[in-house]
């Protein structure tokens, strides 16, 4: 990716505006936005994050809820025109790792339009495929690539949704690739080191993701997210899921987190403590995912090392997390500002990593 001195430049060759297109994120429990103004590097313009009033699946039914719940957001959050770039929701995205080989005279599309044909048993015309290229090439001639499906017609369902909204889609992608396309603008102004894992933990699941200067290294998903942590404190301390949420943010997972100052006379560490009993074995158990991102890492950059390891989505939010992951990982782990530099907001924003990258794309080529 160009340094986004270039992207600037870029961007003022076509846009009067000076400002990029709203990226829009569709997370799994909130909206997510996010505008660029230009500069070196550019600003937010304007960011929210704002709860669903109903469950996703139902608002995105439902054109006319949809359609109130987007001009409210982006009325009250300043953000300007309605041009957008978006990404499907992941519920929506499967990501297969694939390992193949192209034949004298063949392309890696038609290498991997056979090979998906196979694995997915069904009329690819009924899908919409992309992939992106890890490895292309080895001695023993295997490529590899990961292969993002999604049956047509929920993409032209959701494109139309938007639409009917009153929103002009220009770009639709998937949240991994807006991931790696603002990592790799971390990486290119010298704010992380070359070889980066991003840990996106969900409130369901955990995607790993390994990103090598501008290359796409790894992605996996993982179990483990927010719904199954809480439901081991709400266990633990017999107490419904909502009591467990307000005693973690009380009390934190790791007693060295910067926790609000707790009331005269209480000494919250022992609680703390507790609290990172509960749940320091399921973080354990992704520290063991982490371990085999890296070790693939390594052999696919020969022996490069992880230099950073960026904490984002629902998990991001707890007070300690980033600090219990490091330790047992013993890796550096940080949540994630929106842009490696900005003059309005640097404070960490897991929330807004995937809408900023969304945006990026649309500052290249507004």
């Amino acid at each position: 990716m160009p340094p986004l001195a270039a992207l600037r430049r870029v961007a003022q060759k076509t846009s009067s505006a000076g400002i990029s297109p709203i990226g829009l994120e569709f997370a799994e429990q909130c909206l997510n936005a996010v505008q660029l103004a230009f500069g070196e590097p550019p600003v937010l313009k304007a960011h929210a994050s704002v709860p669903y009033p109903v469950d996703r699946a139902s608002l995105l039914r439902s054109p006319q809820a949809l359609k109130s719940f987007l001009k409210q957001v982006l009325k009250t959050g300043g953000f300007s025109g309605r041009k957008v770039v978006t990404a499907l929701p992941d519920a929506d995205v499967r990501v297969l790792s694939v390992t193949y080989q192209v034949k004298p005279g063949q392309s890696d599309d038609l290498a991997i339009a056979r090979l998906m044909q196979d694995r997915v048993g069904e009329d690819l015309s009924q899908f919409v495929i992309d992939y992106i290229p890890i490895r292309t090439e080895s001695r023993e001639g295997d490529r590899l690539a990961l292969v993002l499906l999604s049956e047509r017609g929920t993409v032209i369902a959701f494109l139309e949704q938007l639409r009917e909204a009153g929103l002009h889609v220009e770009a639709l992608e998937v949240g991994l690739v807006s991931i790696r396309r603002l990592v790799s603008s971390f990486i290119a102004a010298g704010e992380a080191p070359e070889n980066v894992l991003v840990v996106n933990a969900g409130a369901a699941k955990t995607h790993l993701t390994m990103i090598s200067g501008e290359r796409l290294l790894f992605e996996q998903q993982v179990d483990f997210g927010e719904q199954a942590l809480l439901e081991q404190v709400s266990v633990a301390l017999d107490t419904p899921a909502d009591t467990a949420r307000e005693i973690v943010f009380r009390l934190g997972i790791h007693p060295t987190a910067e926790m609000p100052a707790a009331p005269e006379g209480i000494d919250d560490t022992l609680g703390s403590n507790m609290i990172l009993t509960i749940v320091g074995p399921m973080f354990t158990n992704l520290v063991a995912e982490i371990r085999r991102a890296v070790l693939f890492a390594s052999s696919e950059t020969r022996g490069g090392d992880v230099g950073q390891v960026y904490l984002m989505g629902e998990v991001a939010r707890w007070p300690g997390a980033a600090e219990l992951l490091q330790n047992l990982a013993q890796m550096r782990v940080t949540i994630p500002r929106p842009l490696p530099a900005s003059d309005d907001d640097s404070s960490p924003r897991p929330e807004l990593v995937v809408p900023t990258g969304l945006a990026l794309r649309g500052y290249a080529n507004a």
